[in-house]
Order: structure tokens, then sequence, then C-alpha cells
């Protein structure tokens, strides 16, 4: 049923002279997220080049500069889950246009999605509370889980009203089975992920696109085999 090749070709033609506004919106999310990483980093060299004595922080000053300096490190990290689930939200609602119409679609359409910022920055929250979680039994069990709850950014762009913990629960009724296609699907991408390196990241402006509608469509695939199925109803879907 999971047909990976059958998803990218399709991403191809929806994607097909109308890259632009997926271009752009990729753009702003690597905006976001090295301004994000580079925070980060300021952080992170501040505390390594905190003053020490035989590897011993030498006074209360120094102890007090570096707590402040960690805790802003993580309200960084924070910022960066919130604003990656905005930012992914915001992206997957612009796919789930792109599936359903073949029109040019506008940049006004994309942005949107930020109109949706909460549920965003609580389904970032959610997903990486319980892949945490569950990353603490082991490594290889919080793989698995994020694979398991992959689908609910998708869920939750097309159906606005479904709330953060059905999506993961639908997310998990609709992977199950399939999370080893998802992960090969996503192995498919690493090529031009790694070509992507050699300019500069400049190259994911279109890989990402080519991605996400990729997985709009597994998504939607997923969604419509649950359906027919009945593993899930139209009414698992709504509020």
């Amino acid at each position: 049923m999971f047909n990976r090749q059958l998803y990218k070709q399709t991403a191809k033609k929806q994607l097909a002279s109308r890259k632009t506004v997926p271009v752009l919106a990729t753009l702003i999310t690597m905006a976001f997220l090295v301004i994000l990483g580079s925070g980060s980093e300021i952080q992170s060299t501040a505390v390594s080049n905190a003053p020490y004595e035989n590897g011993t922080v030498w006074d209360m000053q120094t102890v007090m500069f570096c707590f402040s300096s960690t805790a802003t490190e993580l309200l960084f990290s924070f910022l960066t889950v919130v604003i990656t689930g905005i930012l992914t939200l915001a992206e997957c609602s612009l796919y789930d246009r792109y599936f359903n119409t073949l029109e040019k679609i506008s940049f006004s359409e994309y942005l949107q999605g930020f109109s949706r910022w909460l549920t965003g920055a609580l389904a970032a929250l959610w997903f990486s509370l319980w892949v945490f979680l569950w990353s603490l039994l082991f490594f290889i069990p919080g793989i698995v889980k994020a694979f398991s709850y992959s689908q609910m950014f998708f869920i939750l762009a097309e159906n606005p009203k479904i709330g953060v913990a059905k999506a993961m629960r639908i997310s998990k009724v609709l992977t199950k089975g399939y999370k080893a296609d998802l992960f090969v699907m996503g192995l498919s991408f690493f090529g031009w992920n790694l070509l992507s390196i050699f300019t500069l990241g400049i190259l994911q402006l279109w890989i990402q696109p080519y991605e996400y509608m990729s997985f709009t469509n597994a998504y939607k695939s997923l969604k419509m085999h649950a359906l027919r199925s009945e593993t899930l109803s139209e009414s698992d879907f709504q509020a």
C-alpha cells in the first residue's frame, strides 16, 4: 500500500511551475532556525569561556554567570522547539493546499498558517515531550515514537478543530505498520540532503518543498487506507 516512489513522483508534478511560495516558505524557516542556532551557539561559547581554576569555577560572580547562561541556553532550546512547531504547521498547511488544488497558491495563504501559532507551538512541545520521555528508555524507542507521532502536523493542518493530543492518537493509528516505510522514505532524501551541504544549504530551498510535498502525499494515502479499512472513520477527524 505504501508507495514512496508514487508519492515522490506526484510531488514533482504538484510543485511543477508552483515552486516560488514553497521556496520562500523554506527560506523563512531556514532563516529563523539559523538565527536561533546562532544565539544558542553564542551562549554555549560564553559558558565555555567562563574563568575556571583547577577545573572549578572560582567565584560567585562566575557561578551566577554560568547559571544565567545555562538558563538562557534552555530558553533558546525552548524557543527553537516552539518556533519550529509554528513554522512546521504553517508549512504543512501550505502543502495541504497544494495537495487539494492545482491552482496557483499565493504567499498570503502561507502566511495564514501562522494564525494557528499556538496550536503549532503546543504540538511541538507535546511531540518533543513524549519523544524525550521514550528516549529515556533507550535511543531506539525515541526514534520509533518520533515516526509514530510524525503525522501530527499533517493532521492538524488538515483538521483545524482537532486538539494536539487527539492528533497524536490518530497519528499512532495511521503509522501502525508503516513506521519502517516512513523511515525508508526519509532515508531516500539523504543523498539530496548530503549534496545540499556542498551548496551551503542553498539546495534545501528546493529539496525541502519536495520532501514536504512527498510526505503530505504519504499522509493522505495513510489516511485513505485507514478510512477504507475502517481503522478510523471520518468522525475521528472531527473535534
